[in-house]
């Protein structure tokens, strides 16, 4: 009895707990990172975050605290670059166009995208200067999830 009843539920009890072990490594698998109202790139802080969750904890304790002393800065010019182009469209469909404004929108896009990449540069530079060779290994291996709806078409 006790052989008949174990080989009539081993198959069942293996396939329910494989289904529940697949769905658990499926949970904690990230998503893609959360899209701000626009639509637009998610922000730095959110790949520093995701960057910092993978790296060994005294090192992510750098990173986070270099990144904290830039966050206001690199949101700011975040917030600018991901308003372009609804500031763009509306420069152009302005009954009345006006090159000079159009060409103030896009300068002011220009800048902000640079001052989130000067941002995050400085924070790697200062990051890296204080992680171990561990953490900074890690800091090389690491690649961004990739954008929502796969990558971009060559």
């Amino acid at each position: 009895m006790g052989l008949q009843f174990l080989s009539r539920w081993a198959l069942p009890a293996s396939l329910a707990l494989n289904v529940f072990l697949g769905t658990v490594l499926v949970m904690r698998e990230p998503g893609p990172p959360p899209r701000p109202p626009g639509g637009g790139p998610p922000s730095p802080l959110h790949f520093v975050e995701r960057l910092a969750a993978d790296l060994p904890p005294a090192d992510a304790a750098v990173l986070r605290a270099a990144i904290g002393r830039r966050a206001q800065e690199v949101e700011a010019s975040h917030r600018v670059w991901t308003g372009l182009p609804e500031r763009v469209a509306a420069a152009l469909a302005a009954p009345a166009f006006d090159a000079q404004s159009l060409r103030a929108v896009l300068a002011e896009g220009r800048q902000a995208h640079g001052a989130v990449d000067e941002a995050v540069a400085e924070v790697i530079l200062e990051a890296a200067s204080a992680m171990s060779p561990e953490g900074r290994q890690a800091v090389a291996r690491w690649r961004p999830p990739p954008p929502r709806g796969g990558p971009p078409p060559r």
